[in-house]
Order: structure tokens, then sequence, then C-alpha cells
């Protein structure tokens, strides 16, 4: 008895299970090859830190807070999915460079901020679309613009409407109206304040403008407390390059260390009004030198100078000059330029931190 022969279940399920990977295959590799050779080929993004940086403590450990722009994406996948301009806000540990969180708060091309005040669970940056206050734990946003209660539409979208009074540990700002309200930290609620605050505060908030002016942060001559100071003098009989020069209460003068420095200054914190400016990194024992690399080479280093004995106990080349500098309540220093940070820490030794690096995706790394 004969029979028709029938076509093999096996054979169809075969090419059933084969035309998917035939199809499938070449749209695999020309999406590895598309987005991967874009990645590859791509720039990282540029990076712009603001200079208004801040140190706060998290957890028991030094944080930088580093409000940066970030412009540009690395490859088509980050170019479909992210904002081509981005402001961020990043914290990241002083001490080992862990980024805690990096937030995106705004898509804007041009964005001014400044972290204003920082305290155990919120800081205050403002900016140009007005107050941002954010958990310093999560970098959540607490509140924002006309968000914060007490302020609401009367609030002004400029960084010159806001201050901050570290003697009371509040922010001051201005409302639409002309009035002055307090927010104490780690508090997001704005309240009225007494009529003799208002006034002196009146004076020091504007609804117009960019804000506080960026201080100096380095200098020939800087504090070093006890009406003691620190030169970075020129060298006798026109020898190129610096030395430092410690100038004692009764005039005495003493070398620190031999070596020279070549257009070298002090960095310095914020000066009092009747004063001569803080040398950063004093407290510790260190004078931080922003100078030229070599008599030959006007790219820009920082080293860091023992007090105690004149030795340069670090030195780092750096991309461009400082722009902002805080200290911490241990003692860390930080030092911003306008695509990285440096960091002194115990010991004099200097690193430089990274910010807005991100992965294949654009995100925070």
């Amino acid at each position: 008895m004969y029979h028709t022969p029938q076509p093999s279940t096996f054979a169809r399920a075969r090419r059933r299970l084969r035309l998917p990977l035939v199809l499938g295959t070449p749209i695999v590799a020309f999406g590895a090859l598309f987005f991967g050779v874009s990645y590859a080929a791509s720039p990282e993004p540029d990076v712009d830190i603001e200079p208004g940086i801040a140190l706060a403590t998290v957890d028991g450990r030094e944080v930088v807070l580093v409000p940066y722009g970030r412009h540009g994406a690395r490859g088509m996948f980050q170019l479909m999915t992210k904002d081509m301009f981005q402001a961020r806000v990043a914290a990241t540990d002083a001490a080992t460079g862990e980024v805690l969180w990096d937030k995106q708060v705004s898509d804007a091309l041009i964005w001014d901020a400044t972290v204003l005040a920082t305290g155990d669970k919120y800081a205050y940056l403002t900016t140009d679309t007005g107050l941002l206050v954010f958990d310093v734990h999560t970098g959540d946003i607490v509140a924002k613009g006309d968000g914060v209660e007490g302020l609401g539409s009367a609030f002004i979208a400029a960084p010159s409407a806001y201050g901050y009074d570290a003697e009371n540990r509040r922010v001051m700002a201005m409302t639409a109206a002309g009035a002055v309200v307090a927010i104490p930290l780690d508090n997001p609620v704005a309240a009225p304040v007494d009529p003799a605050t208002a006034d002196a505060w009146t004076t020091r908030l504007a609804a117009n403008g960019r804000g506080r002016s960026t201080p100096r942060i380095s200098a020939s001559e800087a504090a070093l407390g006890g009406g003691v100071t620190v030169e970075a003098r020129e060298r006798p009989n026109g020898a190129p390059g610096k030395v430092l020069v410690r100038v004692g209460e009764d005039g005495t003068e003493t070398p620190v260390g031999n070596t020279v420095f070549f257009d070298g200054s002090l960095v310095v914190g914020p000066a009092p009004s009747d004063g001569t400016a803080p040398a950063v990194g004093a407290g510790s024992g260190y004078v931080l030198v922003r100078h030229d690399r070599s008599v030959n080479d006007g790219g820009t280093a920082l080293s860091a100078v023992s007090l105690d004995s004149g030795a340069v106990t670090s030195t780092l080349p750096l991309g461009s000059n400082p722009t902002a500098v805080d200290t911490g309540a241990d003692g860390t220093v930080v030092v911003s330029t306008g695509d990285s940070l440096a960091v002194l820490t115990t010991g004099g030794k200097l690193t430089e931190l990274t910010v807005g690096a991100t992965d294949f995706f654009g995100s925070p790394s």
C-alpha cells in the first residue's frame, strides 16, 4: 500500500526559526555598527563647570556640589534620547571621587547657577529661573521658583534676588513686591522678616542682575592669621619667577621653601571688607599656588606647599585657570576650573576629580 509523502513538520519548524534569524542578524549588525561606531567616533560632550560650587557634609562625608552645563551628545543613541543642552547639578565625594548623584535641572542653552548655601538636608541654588531647593542626599528637587512656599508667584527669576545670611544661617530673598523674606537652612519655606532686617537686605538684593560678582581667587599676598601673611614675591635681580615669603606681624621675613613659581599667585578665599584675603589651605598647614608649568610652558598648574617645611607636597596640571574655591568643615579644599575639580586633602595631596562623565546611554557614570 502506497501513501503520498507528507512535508516534514520538523523542516517547516526549522524554516520558521531560520527566517527571523536571517532577517534579524543584519538588523542587529546594522544597529551595533550605527550606534557603536557613532559612539566611538564622537567626542565626549563639552562640560562647563559654573563658578558657584560648594562643599557640604552628607552622611559624614565631604561632598562637592557642582552646578555645570553639558553641551552635545556622544553617538546617535544619546543624540536621539538626550537633550543637546543640559544644566545639571552633581554631588561628588571629595575624598574618593564617587558620584553620589547627578541630576538634570534644565535644558537651557545658557544657564547661570550658584550654590548659595548648604544645610544638613537641603542645598539652595540660585539660577536664572529663580531659587532651587534640593535634597543633598538624593538630588531630588524639593521646591523651585513659584513652588517655594512663601514666595509663590511673587518669586523673582534672577540670581541677584537671593543672598545668604551666614550669621543667622538663612537664605534671604526679595519678592516681586520688593519685600524681603527669609528661608532658614533645612527649611524650604520663606517667611517675612522684621523691618530692620528688611531695610538692611533691600540694598543687597536686586530684581535685575546676574547675582554676586565672581570673587577674585588668586593674589600675590594672602593672610595666614594673627597678622601674619605670605607673599608670592618676584625674585631679586630680575630673575624669572616668584618665591614664597612669610611676613610676620613685626615685619620679619622668612622664605617658605626655595621653589620658583613662574607667573605664580596664591589661591585665596573671600576677602574681608577691611583686610587681606585668607590663604586657602592655611588651616591645614598648606598654601596653594597657581603657576605656569615651567618657564617655557604657559599651561596652568596648581601646587600645594607646606608652610612648615616649604616643600611642594603635590602638583597637579590643570586644563584652565581656577575659577572658584571652597573649604569644608574638615579643612578639605576644592578648587574648580572650567571642566574639572582639584581637591586638597590631609597631607597636602592634590587630586583631580572628573565632572560630567557619562556611559554609552548618556547616563552619569
